[in-house]
């Protein structure tokens, strides 16, 4: 049974965020996972510009004050989206991550895009199951010495939520690697809904939505991969998606991908998982709609699986906010089913088969 530690979102006088986290670094025992002069990659999300929902480069320094307390080398890093936003490309990246205040000035450590000017710098490793032999990792997340994983808990229009998993497999992915995990999902336009604005049609990395003779929105499936990215951006939800296979196909390639990441960090990498302001959607979203929980707490585990299975059932637990977009939900749902119809469940349970992690834990609040 994995260990999960757990600490409340409460700060006073003596006590403010920083202290806590370092409480949970050394509670963790990060220190000996990490080597006087290591190269530690801290892995976020900086957030797509005009979303604000993302972890603040504040919580950033004060893991890059720990690492550096160890004498060690600490940098900051993401890999390139898929989709055509502010994050595709390194240049674009850096100054996503600049404009939402991620700077070597603001958090005491260098930004580095892991894998490259336009995504293709990357190496293989091995995998096993059902769906790879081998998976693609970004090259300077491949090539640290020890990583440390901070991830914001938020809800996921794929997955129905967002943690250390998807930080993992989608987060240290490059773009190609991206689009194998995503391929069995294919999209469809309801007409009826479509307003003819057009965002799909800028937002779509394949180039596979345009307009037909009405001015509809339509969607090649024979150039579609199944990203997701116009059903987040459709406003008018015009564009839900069909799971060509349930999304157990997402699951099962997302779950080999962190069982490899696993076996090549082998005993050097630590998860951090905030469930504050967890909003509706993912930090990929130029928006964020009012968090549909209260502030939880900060969750740090040695285990991707246990963490996320911890901070997923803290939010289930949680009264919805009031005016959020799971208030007054189905009363037979949990929270998480109750703002996406998806079979969360399945993604732990598929992990932990493959040995990524064990979907038991013990809960330890500090």
């Amino acid at each position: 049974m994995a260990k999960v530690y757990f600490i409340d979102m409460h700060m006073s006088s003596s006590e403010n965020i920083s202290s806590k986290i370092k409480k949970l670094f050394y509670k963790l025992e990060v220190n000996s996972i990490i080597n006087e002069k290591d190269f530690v990659a801290i892995k976020t999300h900086f957030g797509e510009y005009g979303n604000i929902a993302y972890l603040p480069p504040a919580i950033i320094r004060a893991f890059v004050d720990c690492v550096k307390d160890l004498k060690a080398n600490p940098f900051i890093t993401d890999a390139n989206t898929l989709y055509r936003g502010s994050r595709s490309n390194a240049i674009d990246h850096l100054k996503n991550a600049e404009m939402n205040g991620f700077s070597i000035f603001s958090c005491g450590a260098p930004v580095i895009i892991a894998d490259g000017l336009r995504g293709n710098d990357f190496k293989e490793i091995p995998a096993s199951g059902k769906w790879y032999s081998s998976v693609k990792v970004a090259s300077a997340i491949h090539d640290a010495d020890a990583m440390i994983v901070v991830s914001h808990v938020k809800g996921h229009e794929l997955y129905g939520f967002g943690g250390a998993i998807k930080n993992i497999a989608m987060g240290c992915a490059p773009p190609s690697m991206k689009q194998s995990l995503h391929s069995d999902l294919k999209p469809r336009v309801k007409q009826a809904l479509c307003t003819s604005c057009g965002a799909c049609i800028k937002r779509c990395p394949a180039f596979a939505i345009s307009f037909d003779e009405n001015k509809k929105a339509f969607i090649d499936s024979n150039k579609c991969f199944g990203c997701g990215e116009c059903t987040v951006i459709c406003i008018y939800n015009a564009i839900p998606v069909v799971w060509k296979t349930d999304a157990t196909a997402l699951f099962e390639r997302t779950a080999e991908y962190v069982n490899a990441f696993m076996k090549l960090k082998k005993n050097k990498v630590a998860f951090f998982n905030f469930i504050m302001n967890v909003s509706p959607e993912c930090d990929c979203c130029y928006w964020n709609d009012m968090p549909i929980v209260p502030n939880i707490g900060i969750l740090a585990s040695t285990d991707p699986i246990a963490i996320d299975r911890a901070s997923v059932d803290l939010i289930n637990k949680a009264i919805p906010l009031p005016g959020s977009r799971i208030a007054g939900k189905d009363a037979s749902k949990d929270n998480i089913t109750a703002l996406y119809p998806v079979q969360w469940q399945y993604l732990f349970t598929y992990a932990a088969s493959l040995g990524a992690g064990d979907e038991k834990y013990e809960l330890i609040e500090m």
